[in-house]
């Protein structure tokens, strides 16, 4: 697995019913950032449908996924 592995973002839900966000491999396969899943949590008042075109609007424009360790 390549650490220039394509990623898309994709809508998720806690157990508790609050959403937030992930990026994903778009390949299906686990990610090359050692197993690691990105995510962004949202503030409470952003409503599922928020979620979502926040989601799409990530995807439109999104290049690729990075990690920094210091």
């Amino acid at each position: 697995m390549s650490p220039t592995q394509q990623h898309r973002c994709i809508l998720c839900r806690q157990g508790d019913g609050k959403d937030f966000l992930a990026f994903e491999p778009l390949s299906g396969q686990l990610s090359s950032y050692s197993n690691s899943l990105f995510t962004l949590d949202l503030i409470e008042t952003t409503t599922h449908a928020e979620a979502e075109a926040l989601a799409a609007h990530i995807n439109r424009h999104l290049r690729g996924v990075s990690s920094t360790v210091f």
